[in-house]
């Protein structure tokens, strides 16, 4: 069950001088958190780096005081010769999502990229209904994945059924150790069992940590202990994204810029695409111009 969500998880690989974008966008992102966070106690962001990029993170991500920003190696969690590091940068990102929170023990966590904006303010209690989290659903018949994951896991595969969406969401750390201990075989670790079966399906997306996560507590029958039903949380009043109010391209940008300021966004976070290439400066003032 949940009792709060006052964590959050962002993995992030700079690699390279033309990847320091990610850098400034995750500092927006810590800045967009500082800004709209309500609750008493500060919000807890945990990053999760190669071992290479982990310095400059701590040193150039901003800091205020109701974020607590920890920056973790990759190495802290997994061992040098681990199948992990076999991966590519994206699949990565999903294993830190489900082993970093298992490890460690999180409860109720939100999961974050660096092209996510906070635009409403929230605080500990905000996404929670009776104890089980207003997460962000999708219909499972929009991506293929979701068949490819029901494999995965061993249970039917049902194109009616709703599952949980992508980044960002609200996951529990409990339910990414079910996850994970369903994917673990008699002799091989749940990372070693992915990278395999990824080999084995060149060229496909075979699964999200999201579809592992929801297709491992349905056959656990745990998924609605955690997490409220699909069509209550697209009717609640709060909502975490806002599809409306993200920003995919330089017309998305265009049109939406010109809407006054503090226009209600639609939910608490958005995606402000990268590959859309708007100017930082210009992606902030538009993420920071809504009232909350």
């Amino acid at each position: 069950m949940f009792s709060e969500v006052r964590q959050g998880i962002l993995p992030i690989a700079l690699r390279n001088i033309k990847r320091r974008g990610d850098l400034e966008r995750a500092g927006l992102l810590i800045e967009s958190l500082a800004k709209h966070w309500r609750d008493s106690k500060p919000f807890e962001l945990l990053v999760i780096a190669p071992n290479g990029d982990a310095g400059l993170l701590r040193n150039e991500l901003p800091r205020f005081p109701n974020i607590n920003v920890d920056v973790r190696r990759e190495g802290d969690f997994f061992r040098p010769l681990s199948p992990f590091y076999w991966m590519t940068g994206w699949y990565r990102q999903q294993i830190v999502k489900l082993h970093v929170p298992a490890v460690l023990g999180f409860g109720g966590f939100l999961t974050l990229d660096s092209d996510v904006c906070c635009v409403g303010d929230f605080d500990s209690q905000t996404f929670l209904q009776h104890d089980r989290a207003l997460s962000r659903w999708e219909p499972k018949q929009h991506h293929e994945w979701w068949r490819s994951a029901a494999e995965v896991i061993g249970i039917p595969y049902d194109p009616r059924a709703h599952g949980l969406s992508v980044t960002p969401n609200i996951l529990h750390g409990d339910l990414a150790r079910q996850t994970l201990s369903r994917l673990q075989g008699r002799y091989l670790g749940a990372t070693t069992s992915l990278l395999l079966k990824l080999v084995s399906r060149p060229g496909h997306v075979p699964w999200t940590e999201y579809s592992l996560y929801t297709s491992a507590a349905e056959i656990n029958g745990t998924l609605y202990d955690y997490h409220a039903e699909w069509d209550t949380c697209y009717t609640a009043d709060v909502h975490l994204f806002s599809e409306k109010s993200c920003i995919w391209g330089a017309d998305d940008f265009e049109r939406l810029v010109n809407l006054p300021n503090g226009t209600d966004p639609g939910g608490k976070f958005i995606i402000v695409q990268s590959h859309a290439r708007i100017p930082l400066q210009q992606v902030r003032d538009y993420c920071l111009s809504f009232a909350g």
